[in-house]
């Protein structure tokens, strides 16, 4: 057939391939008959693999076993269950993870050889979908502070009254023990409840009018004795600042909440003791590791507070910061966390965390840089970023369990002109390379199964001529399974600049 096109044809083939979205051509049996570069780059597939093939090949059930009914019914019968009509979808890519997808289907107006072709128009919605959870939380977290504000005077007032006629009781039955056992539970209950208010309105507050030049490395040195008497003494403290960090603009007594807070969590999750450990770095984040993040391009400063206790599970993960959410039961508030998050967020930056069950936690805070007092030497020692100096053409392996930094690696990789495949497993990596000549692999060390030192062992003995980057976002990834000191010593962690991915590229490459 594709002898047979003519000009026109090929132009817009050409066109099509140029486009931003995905776009799929089926005939009316459902069979795919062209297939876009964009829709490549989103599915995982090249379109020789799928030209030819059902389109319900990249559903998920059961989505893939109505798909054909829906599009003969529409022949048939003319009734739209999916043409025309634009709709959000589940969509699966060759490797077997799905995402979510905005799908618009139209009828070709001219029918070949016969057929009738429909056109389908694929757009990635995952980020888009990231940002509308953001704003649900933070709709949820304004609802709180409003209705918080309504009700925290009158509420206030009643304990007020509470604690003080317990407190008078307590000094008339001051020789009545019997009397004074219940007395002390009333108080106690009427203290917690005022915390609670405390912490209620403050979530309410921002604290931007008490900001100040603030370096975390100072704040961090001034308050590591308090953090050591406050950690049991099995728990090790580590603190690892980078020389020459920038200044942040923020409230320093909420960063000091906020660090005390992280550390009591991690203490609860080391009952047996461990390490915690706080870093810090100066951070470039370029147009896509920005939008990944929600947060505008820029510098920023990096604090990352890690443990090596329990860790966390994917349910928990999803809920950690909404208020009134805790794993504590009756000893939490569920409130320390979304304090947390609305503390950075107030002040232009993010958190994000990583964590696995048996493998710890990692916080990863990113506040942006403070510019006013910048002098002119310190914008002299910014690097401007060369891009053509780290475009390259190898084709490399991704191999990491996280959709999210799969795809945004991919990106980062695509748009400097390198070939790219994927795989969400150790397994899956190594069954790719068997059959495609890969020249270098960038593997996450934490994943199921086979984890990443393991994996780089296996390439080593049996592709001595792959090159390796290990990635982790967890600060201590060591584990019991490492066997090779420099991929661990030249390990990236979690967020990584996209300019330090390829750099390290570009040097193993020519190594």
């Amino acid at each position: 057939m594709q002898a047979m096109l003519n000009l026109d044809e090929k132009d817009l083939i050409k066109i099509l391939n140029g486009m931003v979205d995905g776009v799929i051509t089926i005939n009316q049996h459902g069979r795919i008959i062209m297939f876009n570069k964009t829709a490549e780059q989103m599915f995982g597939y090249k379109s020789d693999e799928v030209i030819g093939e059902n389109v319900s090949m990249l559903m998920p059930e059961p989505d893939r076993s109505a798909h054909d009914s829906y599009l003969h019914n529409h022949v048939t019968t003319g009734v739209a269950h999916i043409i025309g009509i634009g709709r959000d979808v589940t969509a699966l890519k060759k490797d077997g993870e799905t995402f979510p997808m905005r799908l618009s289907v139209i009828e070709s107006p001219a029918k070949v050889e016969g057929d009738r072709w429909f056109i389908g128009s694929c757009r990635d919605i995952t980020l888009q979908k990231k940002q509308e959870e953001q704003l649900r939380r933070s709709m949820k977290m304004d609802a709180i502070g409003k209705l918080t504000s309504g009700l925290a005077h009158d509420y206030n007032n009643a304990l007020g009254v509470i604690l003080g006629f317990s407190e008078l009781l307590a000094l008339q039955v001051k020789d009545q023990p019997e009397l004074q056992k219940y007395i002390k539970p009333i108080k106690q209950a009427a203290e917690r409840a005022a915390n609670l208010t405390t912490k209620l309105l403050s979530i309410t507050r921002k604290r931007t009018d008490t900001a100040e030049p603030v370096i975390i490395n100072e704040l961090l040195e001034d308050n590591q004795q308090i953090l050591s008497k406050t950690l049991t003494p099995q728990i090790k403290l580590l603190i690892n600042p980078e020389d020459n960090l920038w200044p942040v603009y923020i409230d320093k007594g909420s960063l000091e909440d906020a660090i005390l807070n992280l550390s009591i969590n991690a203490m609860h999750a080391m009952p047996e003791g461990g390490e915690l450990e706080f870093a810090t770095s100066n951070i470039q984040l370029q147009f896509l590791e920005a939008q990944v993040l929600n947060i505008v391009q820029g510098d920023y400063i990096k604090l990352t507070i890690s443990d090596t206790g329990t860790g966390m599970s994917e349910n928990v993960l999803s809920h950690i910061f909404e208020p009134f959410y805790s794993t504590k039961g009756e000893k939490g508030t569920g409130l320390g966390l979304s304090m947390v998050y609305k503390f950075v967020t107030d002040f232009k930056g993010t958190v994000r965390v990583y964590s696995e069950p048996g493998h710890g936690s990692c916080f990863t805070i990113f506040f942006p840089r403070y510019l006013h007092e910048q002098s002119d030497s310190e914008a002299d020692n910014l690097q401007t970023i060369n891009e053509d100096e780290l475009n390259g053409s190898a084709n490399i392996l991704i191999v990491d369990d996280e959709l999210d930094i799969r795809e945004l690696t991919e990106s980062i990789l695509h748009s400097h002109g390198y070939t790219v495949f994927s795989a969400s497993s150790a397994k899956d990596a190594l069954t790719i390379l068997e059959d495609d000549a890969i020249e270098l692999v960038i593997s996450d060390i934490v994943m199921p199964e086979l984890d990443g030192f393991e994996l780089a062992h296996i390439i080593n003995h049996t592709y001595p001529n792959i090159k390796i980057q290990l990635c982790s976002g967890f600060a201590n990834a060591r584990g019991k399974s490492v066997t090779n000191e420099t991929l661990f010593k030249n390990m990236l962690h979690k967020p990584f600049q996209s300019k330090k991915l390829l750099q390290n590229i570009k040097t193993l490459l020519n190594s």
